[in-house]
């Protein structure tokens, strides 16, 4: 792979100690910033480069590869892919594990992600929309005007419902809002339409891309990294807000050290916390080292 094609200087030392946020959000899917806003706030907050990772859809990367290019900020194409894995017969024992797919270059990926992309989003927009009417029916009911900002391809995720509803003054905080009302097995909980951490980790490959699991503390699973690392998964998120330093954070950074995965990061960042979580250039040319699948 061409790193001096895609990242420019890759032996500087600016490059090498830069900090990379591999985890952000756009309007595009459920952040509250256009995907050229996003850029600019990483080039204040002092990022040598981002990854825009919006849910199932690649549409804002045009907007954030033009902001990039004029701001001199290193931009890397992302997705982050919503899949299921189901632990048993019931949906209890079911679980959501989210994978992120990294591009390099300064095109989109091919036709066949794209296709695939377009149904999930479109199952994502449907799916949302049961959630709300369950919130509703539940006495919840979130004024809709929220949607219009959405409606051009962004994503109902539960994120942003646990959002609107902390706005709403029905919950304190987001978290509170997963446990009792969107989290798995909770009154206003939707499934996903089936598609496995497997098949997402096959199409970001198709597709020339790395692909990485997504903050592994929220699956819970780690017998699920392991099935993930022998099918040829890259990364994995090490560093992530629900993974702060200390023992959390340096258990999956030995997991992946010991299944000789490449360390990701990033914020997650939706509405604030930008370039909280990064990784260092050197540590990104590591993710999009030649793994040979």
């Amino acid at each position: 792979m061409d790193h001096q094609k895609w990242f420019g200087d890759v032996h500087s030392a600016d490059f090498l100690t830069g900090r990379f946020d591999m985890h952000v959000h756009t309007t595009a899917s459920d952040g509250i910033w256009r995907p050229a806003e996003i850029v600019r706030r990483a080039r204040e907050c002092g990022l040598t480069g981002l990854a825009i990772t919006d849910h199932d859809t690649l549409d804002g990367l045009p907007e954030a590869a033009a902001a990039a290019k004029e701001l001199g900020v290193r931009l890397v194409f992302g997705v982050e892919m919503s899949t299921d894995v189901q632990g048993g017969q019931d949906e209890d024992s079911a679980y959501e594990v989210h994978m992120l797919g990294y591009f390099p270059g300064d095109s989109l990926p091919g036709a066949a992600l794209a296709e695939r992309l377009g149904e999930l989003q479109r199952h994502r927009w449907q799916r949302g929309l049961k959630m709300m009417a369950k919130l509703a029916e539940l006495g919840m009911p979130l004024d809709d005007s929220f949607l219009q900002d959405y409606a051009g391809g962004g994503s109902i995720g539960r994120g942003l419902l646990a959002r609107k509803m902390v706005e709403a003054g029905y919950a304190a905080e987001r978290e509170e809002v997963f446990a009792k009302w969107l989290g798995i097995g909770c009154p206003a909980y939707v499934p996903h339409h089936p598609f496995t951490p497997f098949e997402a980790l096959q199409l970001i490959h198709a597709a020339g891309g790395v692909a990485v699991m997504a903050h592994p503390v929220q699956a819970g699973h780690d017998e699920l990294i392991l099935k993930l690392a022998a099918a040829g998964l890259d990364g994995l998120e090490c560093r992530h807000p629900d993974q702060p330093a200390g023992e959390l954070q340096q258990h999956y950074l030995q997991m992946a050290d010991s299944l000789h995965l490449a360390i990701s990061g990033g914020s997650d960042c939706h509405d604030g916390g930008l370039g909280d979580y990064t990784i260092s250039g050197a540590e990104l040319l590591e993710l999009f080292a030649d793994r040979s699948h």
